[in-house]
């Protein structure tokens, strides 16, 4: 195939509209263009074509998941789902439902890309976090962890920072009953405080040992 026509995109003069054999193929980059050193006249073959086109979807989906991770730190399943709604929301605008694209290696790449510069980290973001949590809504072991399955952090990272973090759940527990029920004393026998320390993930046992907790003078 050859390179018909190269016109410089209204919208945006970082980006050209590239014509093989007269026909619009796609818009893509000027470092794609300079990258592959395309000019008009020149004779390409399919695998260049196909480098061309996923070179330069890799740079926008690259863009547009940096600008997403601007605005909030997310997990790496997280961006992995944004890449995916992406690609379903673009299919007939950046590219053709045929093209052929690895998906699933293209989007590895992106996230080792953000990974390796630190835009994502599941530790990072579970360590913000439990701290955001123990802060404003302080809640019990099991329900951090669960909440961070829940954002798509590993099981093991879920418990390794919680525990981290976490150190006396016993002092957490006090924390969390009192800004609810400020200066009350806790009952053992009043099922609404007792169940709202159930929801709030505080097991049984530890439940029990608050209804006898003195604190230290």
């Amino acid at each position: 195939m050859r390179v018909t026509k190269i016109e410089y995109q209204k919208r945006d003069p970082n980006r050209v509209n590239l014509y093989l054999d007269e026909q619009f193929f796609c818009g893509i980059s000027l470092d794609t263009l300079a990258s592959e050193n395309l000019f008009e006249g020149l004779e390409i073959d399919q695998e260049v074509i196909d480098r061309i086109l996923e070179k330069d979807l890799k740079s926008r989906f690259l863009i547009r998941v940096t600008e997403y991770l601007s605005h909030s730190p997310k997990t790496e399943f997280g961006v992995f789902k944004y890449l995916k709604e992406l690609k379903y929301k673009k299919k007939g605008t950046w590219f053709k439902e045929d093209v052929n694209i690895d998906w699933e290696k293209l989007f590895n790449e992106i996230v080792n890309k953000l990974k390796e510069y630190r835009y994502i980290n599941d530790r990072e973001f579970a360590r913000s976090f439990v701290s955001s949590r123990l802060r404003n809504k302080p809640r019990g072991k099991s329900v951090l962890v669960s909440e961070l399955i829940s954002k798509g952090v590993s099981k093991d990272i879920a418990q390794e920072i919680t525990n981290d973090m976490v150190a006396d759940e016993m002092d957490l527990l006090k924390q969390t009953f009192e800004k609810k029920y400020r200066n009350q004393t806790f009952d053992i026998n009043n099922q609404k405080m007792v169940g709202f320390l159930f929801r709030k993930g505080f097991s049984w046992d530890l439940i029990e040992q608050f209804s006898h907790y003195e604190p230290e003078e």
